[in-house]
């Protein structure tokens, strides 16, 4: 039995070390259910429909985060996440005309050539060519001849009249290699302003569109840049005109449109995504909430992965307690089957019969006593003579034999397999209609429980005994070593006043003896009871005046006078007279204040009595 004891113990052991595995998990998951539950209230705007069937519970939430850590959807960034959010689960979602690749490829060809190197000037080997090249004002010159044409050969500059000969030098000077070579320039300066002009016109249109899913701004703001440095190319182009023998060299718009290349290359892919999510809008949100979850679970990421990490670790040592718990549960129940099997053997209700009908000999129950039945396990209760003994037992026997019988039945069972089991005791009243020889034997077989349940014995694992008999409870609290309270006991009085019950421990025995137990009753005013107080105070004042201390009653009333003499006089004459005499003519009010009355009359008989000391004693002043 003590080794069935033992694995009990050790069972007992095993499942909490197993609990205290579970409640590791279970606190760890409710840290990180938080978590996830604060991520799922600061994107539960942005990320609602991916959300939807999870947001209204914190387990369920986080339930779905466990299930999503094997989601290998692509991870994208908060940004990027929210605004393609916004746009497929939007219900504004529409198809745009897609736009076209912005291409220049043409554009070193309209802006590279060697007549902007060059420098235009009239034939240099006649005379008057060396002298404009000389005074290197070829263009003045030119300006100059053009004047001629209008003021009839008057020099504009001088205003002297230009000879023949001199008017066709100036005018051989610039040949027509010299025309040719400004035509070119001019040629030149037309198709790059085309071209230039064309890719100006094709971005315009595209910004102007109608298209609220883009932002053109960044591109307006290079548009603007490629405006600026076109107008510098036209007003150096402009100059060259203006001075053919003069080089110049324009800043190539290669840089800016390249750059306006791409940023049109992201919207281009914007749209195409947009149509794409219109055409394949389902498919699109389910990939889109996959992704969202992805984004979640990443999130939660270390966090995750340390409850993962606890959570192993707590189930395999679980995993580990529960075959311990295995092994140790079949070897205690086969432990128990030996037993049961030996209990088989050897149980008999004999010796029970045997002991019992010993007890009641020897306490003069001599006209009955207990039998076998014939049904195995059983008991009978006959005569001297054989006979049963069915109805006719008194109650005083019928409560005493009951008592011997659950005595026995503590210690033993009423089958084969329960003797080893634990056991909860309670005892209420067991002396009602006994005599004191009957009392005192059920008070020491009561003792005798409480030993077994101090030393471990018959699987009495605690008792509780109830009563109202004051003998009964000294007797079971006897101890007489000084009635040192045991470190397993308590103490409790059960008291109804005004319909209300009240339930107080003592650190200490309440209950010494019956004359001191009516005393208690008058330790605190507040919980005094009006309708019992009075006999309280006339029982003490019997006790102790007519068995102790010897009282003169009419030399008692005698030192009183006035009301408090009324109350003096109620008092002993129910002690003279008895507890069957009626008062005819003294009505007593139980107010608190008629109360007080009688509490002070009370001391005040001990005091005039000279027993004062008594008095305080017993109040514990």
């Amino acid at each position: 039995m003590e080794k069935i004891g033992d694995l009990k113990n050790k069972i007992e052991g095993l499942e909490k070390s197993k609990n205290k595995q579970k409640e590791k998990i279970s606190q760890e998951r409710e840290k990180l259910e938080k978590k996830a539950w604060a991520l799922k209230k600061k994107y539960e705007v942005d990320f609602k429909p991916a959300f939807t069937g999870y947001m209204g519970s914190a387990k369920a939430f986080f339930d779905k985060c466990i299930t999503e850590q094997k989601n290998t959807s692509d991870l994208l960034n908060e940004k990027k996440i929210i605004e393609k959010s916004k746009k497929v689960f939007s219900d504004d979602l529409k198809f745009y005309d897609p736009i076209n690749e912005f291409t220049f490829d043409d554009l070193k060809k309209y802006e590279n050539s060697e007549i902007l190197k060059t420098k235009i000037v009239g034939k240099e080997d006649i005379e008057i060519g060396k002298l404009i090249k000389k005074l290197n004002n070829s263009d003045w010159v030119k300006d100059g001849v053009d004047y001629l044409q209008q003021t009839e050969n008057i020099c504009p500059f001088c205003q002297q009249s230009i000879s023949k000969d001199l008017h066709a030098q100036i005018e051989s000077f610039f040949d027509e290699t010299y025309e040719n070579k400004k035509q070119e320039l001019n040629d030149f300066i037309h198709n790059y302003k085309t071209y230039v002009d064309g890719l100006l016109s094709n971005l315009q249109l595209l910004i102007s569109r109608d298209i609220p899913i883009l932002d053109f701004k960044e591109l307006k703001n290079k548009i603007a840049k490629l405006k600026n440095t076109y107008q510098n190319n036209l007003s150096k182009l402009e100059k060259k005109q203006k001075t053919p023998s003069t080089p110049v060299e324009i800043e190539s718009l290669e840089s800016v449109l390249s750059e306006i290349s791409e940023i049109i290359k992201i919207l281009k892919k914007e749209v195409e995504d947009n149509n794409s999510t219109y055409k394949n809008i389902k498919t699109e949100r389910t990939l889109l909430k996959s992704k969202i979850w992805r984004f979640i679970v990443n999130e939660l990421d270390i966090d995750l992965k340390t409850f993962n990490k606890i959570k192993t670790n707590a189930e395999k040592a679980i995993e580990r307690i529960g075959e311990t718990l295995k092994t140790t549960k079949v070897e205690k129940s086969k432990l128990e089957k030996e037993v049961e099997e030996k209990e088989s053997k050897v149980t008999s209700v004999k010796p029970t019969v045997n002991e019992i009908n010993k007890i009641l000999k020897l306490f003069g129950f001599t006209n009955f006593m207990l039998d076998e039945a014939d049904k195995k396990g059983f008991y009978k209760v006959v005569r001297e003579d054989g006979s049963e003994v069915k109805e006719t037992l008194s109650e005083g026997e019928s409560t005493f034999l009951t008592f011997l019988y659950f005595c026995h039945m503590l210690r033993g069972s009423t089958n084969d397999t329960g003797i080893g089991k634990d056991k909860i005791v309670v005892i209420d009243d067991p002396i009602s209609s006994l005599d004191s020889n009957v009392l005192f034997i059920v008070s020491n077989l009561t003792k005798e429980l409480v030993q077994d349940m101090r030393n471990g014995n018959n699987g009495i694992k605690q008792i509780f005994i109830l009563t109202h008999n004051v003998y009964f409870f000294r007797e079971v609290t006897f101890r007489g070593n000084g009635n040192n309270k045991w470190k397993e006991e308590a103490y409790w009085i059960v008291r109804k006043l005004n319909n209300i019950t009240q339930i107080t421990e003592y650190d200490n025995n309440p209950i010494k003896t019956t004359y001191e137990l009516l005393w208690r009753e008058l330790d605190d005013i507040e919980k005094i009871n009006s309708a019992t107080i009075f006999n309280t105070l006339r029982r003490i004042l019997e006790y102790y005046f007519n068995i102790l201390g010897g009282l003169d009653y009419e030399d008692a009333i005698s030192k009183f006078e006035g009301e408090e003499q009324i109350i003096c006089k109620s008092l002993i004459s129910w002690v003279n007279d008895g507890s069957h005499f009626i008062n005819d003519d003294l009505v007593v009010d139980a107010e608190p204040e008629n109360v007080e009355k009688y509490l002070k009359v009370f001391e005040l008989i001990f005091d005039k009595m000279g027993h004062k000391s008594h008095y305080k004693m017993m109040m514990n002043i």
